[in-house]
């Protein structure tokens, strides 16, 4: 985090903006890896629906599309 805030600042120089308090930067690392954190789970639980329809279609089971479609909209944060 350090060295990405020592970054930031000599961006933030070359555009003539003040620096950012590296309290700033770490706040903005920590939201931006929670949401990526966020997206993958939603991601990997997306997969695992799908999976298992694939499997009931496999094993020659009916597979409501509308139930499917609606655990894939409520899945994840």
């Amino acid at each position: 985090m350090a060295e990405i805030s020592r970054r930031v600042g000599v961006t933030a120089a070359r555009f003539g903006l003040p620096k950012p308090s590296y309290v700033h930067v770490r706040r903005f690392i920590l939201a931006h890896r929670e949401r990526e954190n966020a997206e993958a789970a939603r991601r990997a639980e997306i997969r695992e629906i799908l999976m298992e329809a694939y499997l009931d279609m496999y094993r020659g089971r009916v597979v409501d599309a509308y139930e499917v479609a609606d655990r894939i909209r409520d899945a994840g944060p």
